[in-house]
């Protein structure tokens, strides 16, 4: 049956005069196809006419199609395409010529010439694919339109990407106004806000041309570009708000709406493109991170001023985790502009403060501030002065002193190594913490200032020696501010450690009692502080010998104490304490608070009016620089004048014409920890020199490691390091660049 049906549709033999007609009508057929699907020139005036499909056509096209025909139809349509596109690159060139290559800035007419390119690029396509439908085929559409695009795309010169990313850019920069610059929204956002607007495209054509699958990224630039941009105009504005928060609106309501537009009426591409709003919003706080990071140093500086900022950088921070990198950019800052010589170390101590203020903020758990912290703690422990400026902090700092009030007692020592996991609120350390990150170490300010040290006992007795100076100082006997201060201390060192400060209070509290009652005996100018000196910080003792007044009036208070407590005499320090003095000249009065040997000065010009340095030391017993500093304090209130190596009184003021009188402050009176700790070392110097001559240059902690074997040898190597700075600045050794000490052979 199936040979009887193939028989029955078998089709006459070609050579018979049927056959010879249906060939001739296929064969006609084909020739009225190809030239109806020929590739038009549509820049020829003879080419502008759109093509009509006559009934003959669409015949011609059934027959071909009928036949089989029609695919080989098409290849030959499109060999004519690949012949013929010399015509569109021509006509490309002509609009890329209008564009100046060489123009660093962008060309104003870009949008316009990059807009009539386009037109005409889909003109071409238009003219050339529309013959095509004429097969009611879309699958040869569709083949036509992708061989097209590879056809156009290959051949665009390869400056158009660059004219391509500045006609895309021109067009998000001429957005209207209230996506540029929205309104202010009062709320917070979390991540872009996504407000829809309709956002035409710069030119409908670049969907149809395939522009966006083949330059996705320089699309992506642009966006990208302008999110760079917005963030560095909404950083510069300041610290003193958020600004991230503005600036997700900016990128939400103008380079989102923008880049939807593009694809306008296009859902599966709208749907695709919200991931891709994700990835605005993390390249925002990148933009941002990367700002603040690079201004952290500024912003701790500047805290709390700048707490906008920080709050900024931490919603940056979780987004970019890259913790890292902040570590390193802070650590770099700090080195170039804090970790030098050139740094005060109050500065430094000031810097430290914040920084831990900073960081809590931005990490809680306080692994970045463990990473930063640990230079600026090994800078501070190298200083001499740092225990002084620590201790002064304490005491003198309002913000300080609010902590103490709060927190509790700050361990004997700094050594939590080993862990706690009977705590039944142990948790593991972060995953970035190093080794010896401790996560439940004490966190407040202050414990953390006194933990640069091994043991508090340095920091206590700087305490004791900066309370005393205090103490010396004040007057009436009213340390009110004194008390409270020791009561805050107590806090967070305990009863026991501030025991001798108690003791020097209740000295103040005792002269004043013993000062009431000699003074209802015996009317004097003479109020002291009558000290337990077991209890009190070492005072240098003074070879001042002062003048016949004020000797008298101490010997009569003394007299009047004796009386009073018979067994007991007061040993007067002549060289502390202040004098209030009223100096009659012939034309005026000058009253001021003096020192002992100020005081003592002032007496001797009653004897005569013109004194030379040699005189006055021989009369008081003190050194000539102590004098000249006196006699230079003297000058400055115009009281005395130096004329020929001779100091004069001045009965009469005299315009001075603006000379400047060099005074230099005199030291403490009472000795700081630092210098007391020295002195102890000197006693081993012996050994030290020893040390360093049968073994070269040492490290610290080796000179540390072999005085631990002399006997009643118990200094910290931080007392040892004073020392040896001290010994370096009385040319004894030297540092070397690796931190060695090495001896100075003539220092001897």
């Amino acid at each position: 049956m199936a040979l009887v049906a193939s028989l029955a549709d078998w089709d006459s033999p070609s050579t018979s005069t049927q056959g010879a007609r249906r060939y001739e009508q296929l064969a006609n057929a084909v020739q009225v196809v190809r030239h109806f699907l020929s590739p038009r020139d549509v820049t020829s005036s003879r080419s502008t006419s759109k093509p009509v499909e006559t009934p003959e056509i669409t015949a011609a096209f059934q027959l071909v199609s009928k036949h089989g025909r029609g695919q080989a139809s098409y290849n030959d349509f499109m060999d004519s395409v690949e012949s013929r596109f010399h015509l569109i690159q021509r006509d490309v060139q002509r609009y890329v010529d209008r564009l100046d290559p060489a123009a660093e800035e962008i060309n104003p007419q870009i949008a316009q010439i990059m807009a009539e390119m386009l037109e005409r690029l889909a003109l071409w396509q238009r003219a050339w694919g529309l013959p095509l439908r004429a097969f009611q085929d879309t699958k040869l559409i569709s083949q036509f339109t992708s061989s097209f695009h590879q056809l156009l795309h290959s051949s665009l010169p390869p400056i158009f990407p660059r004219y391509l990313l500045d006609f895309l850019t021109a067009s998000l920069a001429s957005l209207p106004e209230h996506l540029i610059d929205p309104p202010h929204q009062p709320h917070l956002f979390n991540t872009v806000p996504i407000n829809y607007h309709k956002v035409p495209p710069p030119s409908p054509h670049l969907s149809r041309l395939g522009v966006f699958p083949r330059y996705s990224g320089t699309l992506s630039r642009v966006a990208y570009q302008e999110i760079e941009k917005i963030a560095t105009e909404e950083a510069a504005k300041g610290w003193d708000a958020r600004r991230l928060t503005r600036a997700r609106q900016r990128v939400g309501d103008g380079v989102a709406n923008w880049l939807s537009g593009m694809f306008e009426g296009n859902d599966v591409a709208q749907v695709a493109l919200r991931p891709m709003f994700s990835r605005f919003d993390y390249y925002l706080c990148k933009c941002f991170f990367d700002i603040r990071t690079d201004e952290l140093f500024d912003i701790i500086v500047d805290f709390p001023e700048s707490m906008a900022a920080l709050e900024d950088l931490k919603e940056c921070l979780f987004k970019v985790d890259q913790r890292l990198e902040l570590v390193n950019k802070l650590n770099a800052a700090n080195l170039k502009r804090l970790l030098h010589p050139g740094a005060e170390t109050k500065s430094v101590l000031d810097i430290y403060i914040s920084t831990i203020r900073c960081l809590r903020i931005l990490d809680p758990p306080g692994v970045l501030l463990h990473k930063v912290a640990e230079p600026i703690r090994r800078h501070l422990r190298d200083r001499p002065d740092t225990i002084r400026c620590i201790v002064a902090a304490l005491v003198e700092g309002e913000e300080l002193q609010d902590e103490n009030e709060t927190a509790g007692l700050i361990p004997q020592s700094n050594d939590e190594t080993v862990e706690n996991f009977t705590d039944p609120k142990w948790e593991p350390e972060p995953v970035d913490a190093a080794p010896e990150f401790r996560s439940g170490k004490t966190s407040d300010i202050v414990s953390t200032l006194v933990s640069i040290y091994e043991t508090r006992e340095v920091i206590i007795k700087e305490l004791q020696v900066l309370l005393a100076t205090r103490l010396l100082a004040v007057r009436d006997y009213d340390a009110v501010r004194e008390i409270r201060t020791i009561e805050l201390l107590k806090l967070r060192f305990g009863e026991n450690a501030l025991h001798v400060c108690d003791v020097m209070v209740k000295d103040m509290a005792d002269s004043k009692r013993i000062d009431h009652h000699v003074q209802g005996d015996a009317k004097s100018v003479v109020h002291p502080l009558v000290i337990s000196r077991m209890f009190w910080p070492s005072i240098p003792s003074s070879s001042l010998h002062l003048t016949p007044k004020l000797q008298q009036v101490q010997q009569q208070y003394e007299a009047a104490f004796h009386h009073f407590k018979p067994d007991k005499h007061l040993r007067f320090m002549q060289h502390i304490g202040t004098a209030h003095i009223s100096l009659e000249l012939e034309d005026r009065v000058v009253e001021v608070e003096a020192t002992p040997l100020q005081a003592a000065i002032a007496e001797l010009f009653e004897e005569k009016d013109t004194w030379k340095v040699g005189g006055l030391v021989e009369r008081l017993e003190v050194d000539q620089g102590n004098v000249r500093n006196a006699l230079a304090w003297w000058a400055g209130k115009g009281v005395v004048k130096e004329r020929e190596g001779t100091w004069v009184l001045l009965e009469r003021a005299e315009d001075d014409g603006g000379a400047v009188h060099a005074f230099v402050e005199e030291g403490p009176v009472i000795e700081s920890v630092d210098e007391t700790k020295a002195e102890q070392v000197r006693v081993y110097w012996n050994y030290i020199k020893g040390a360093l001559t049968n073994l070269g240059p040492l490290p610290l902690e080796r000179i540390q490691g072999m005085l631990g074997y002399v006997d009643d040898y118990d200094q910290t190597v931080e007392e040892l390091g004073v020392f040896m700075h001290a010994a370096k600045r009385e040319g004894m050794v030297e540092q070397r660049g690796d931190g060695s000490w090495v001896l100075v052979t003539d220092g001897g």
